[in-house]
């Protein structure tokens, strides 16, 4: 396409051109570093045939071309002398910046939709909304010393030599800085080609060819479970036995609908779906549903064999876990519940990154999928209803009601342990009910994460924070660890 072209003629033309600058050199340099950025998702459009880029991308790379014309122009204009004397006689910085900012982070948001999940988490990094502002401020503040440094140095503006150059001790002061950004844009890059950047496939019906099964991993009653792959991305394969259909035009219709909702879900946290397969032979369907591939299993299964996890790293499964939640909460005018809310439903990655399933296709799998005898290990799963629940089976499942079973989830994670391990169903029930138990977390548990889990487990509902609190909160508590580490 001309436009993909364009812009990477025009971004050239802006790194360029930036080795000119001789003013707002930090504001100018934040803005080269996430046009880099932005060339990742670019990169992978223009290695499509045309017909396969949507208009939607089509007009994304319009608005992106439009802001890197302006980007272009702020840059010249900070490389030509007689702006810069125009600045120091007005004594103060324009804003100009600020909009060609948040021009690049609106067109940043468009096309992590390009990128894969894993890709998405790095990439939209670069752009956060309160890392941006807090980035644009320091840069601001920096640009500005240095323009006071110029007027403070010279008496008579006017009489400035025709060229300002930072002087050597200022610029001694900030190689360090550049320096450091620069490493941090590198290791941004550096992830993003560590994945496969090839093209992203949307859900869809999948041919049995385009299938390599290479690992039983499950057999249940209704259900067998591989590691396979998809178009060279590794997949897990959900092959269903003795379907409950055998008209697979039933399927197509529900799974079409199906999956016009769950594209609004695509997030790092949440599981992703590539499609189901079906196989038509000898008037006998084959379905199988196509998804993401997580290499540790269950949230469970990881608490279960790995129990001497640190602290960081279950922080940060209960952040992902926290993040997975709330993306399902939040899509849309109307909120998503999840309706079964587990540590069974929470599957980890290779990165300990973890990913809510369990709600993806599940219309699709219901039509497929014959009901199996429910059998006593399943008993265990009235640990994670919500106190008004168990005291009535007909109060309305709320948002509330999730985020208890949430506060379970959390608590499983740090502590390891089954909730209400052994207990029948008549003694949880007496337990949450009666005597409002909560059993304990552990000393060595972070204060401020067994804050969190109590409050989720709040036998008042209204006392329950929201998922985005659940998110603020362990965001922080990663943070702060992080930098006392």
């Amino acid at each position: 396409m001309d436009i993909v072209e364009t812009v990477f003629s025009v971004a050239q033309a802006i790194h360029t051109q930036f080795e000119q600058v001789k003013c707002c050199k930090h504001q100018c340099q934040r803005l080269v570093e996430r046009i880099q950025i932005l060339l990742e998702p670019v990169r992978i459009l223009q290695a499509q045939p045309s017909k396969h880029i949507s208009h939607h991308e089509e007009e994304l790379l319009k608005k992106l071309l439009q802001a890197l014309w302006e980007a272009q122009k702020l840059v010249t204009k900070y490389s030509q002398t007689s702006w810069i004397q125009k600045l120091l006689r007005a004594h103060s910085t324009s804003e100009e910046f600020v909009w060609v900012n948040e021009s690049l982070e609106d067109v940043a948001q468009g096309l992590s939709l390009v990128l894969q999940a894993e890709q998405k988490q790095v990439f939209l990094e670069a752009f956060h909304e309160k890392t941006c502002r807090r980035q644009d401020a320091e840069d601001w503040k920096d640009d500005r010393a240095f323009l006071d440094q110029v007027i403070s140095s010279t008496e008579e503006p006017e009489a400035m030599p025709q060229e300002i150059y930072i002087n050597r001790q200022c610029m001694e002061s900030k190689v360090d800085w550049m320096q450091s950004e620069m490493n941090k844009i590198m290791r941004v890059m550096d992830c993003l080609k560590k994945v496969n950047v090839g093209k992203r496939e949307d859900i869809t019906e999948i041919d049995r060819d385009q299938l390599t099964f290479y690992r039983h991993l499950q057999d249940t009653e209704s259900y067998d479970l591989y590691e396979g792959e998809y178009l060279k991305y590794p997949v897990a394969i959900k092959t269903f036995k003795r379907p409950l259909t055998t008209d697979p035009a039933k399927v197509r219709d529900i799974f079409e609908k199906e999956i016009q909702t769950l594209k609004k879900f695509e997030s790092p946290n949440i599981l992703r779906m590539y499609g189901i397969c079906i196989e038509e032979k000898d008037g006998s369907p084959c379905f199988s549903i196509v998804m993401e591939y997580c290499k540790h299993g269950t949230l469970r299964d990881v608490l279960t064999k790995q129990r001497h996890l640190s602290w960081e790293i279950r922080i940060r499964m209960a952040l992902g876990a926290a993040r997975g939640l709330y993306r399902l909460h939040q899509t849309g005018e109307k909120s998503r519940l999840h309706g079964c809310i587990c540590s069974s439903k929470f599957l980890v990655a290779g990165d300990y990154c973890v990913k809510l399933s369990g709600f993806e296709l599940c219309e699709t799998e219901s039509s497929i999928k014959r009901r199996v005898k429910k059998n006593w290990k399943q008993v265990s799963m009235l640990a994670y209803v919500a106190p008004e629940n168990l005291k009535d089976n007909n109060d309305p499942y709320k948002r509330p009601c999730e985020i208890y079973s949430f506060g379970v989830v959390l608590w499983e994670i740090a502590t390891s342990k089954i909730p209400f391990e052994g207990c029948t169903p008549q003694e949880i029930t007496e337990k949450v009910c009666r005597h409002h138990h909560q059993d304990p977390v552990g000393e060595d548990c972070p204060a401020d994460l067994r804050e969190v889990i109590d409050q989720c487990r709040a036998c008042d509902p209204s006392q329950r924070p929201s998922a985005e609190e659940i998110v603020d909160s362990l965001a922080e508590l990663e943070k702060n660890r992080n930098q006392g580490s």
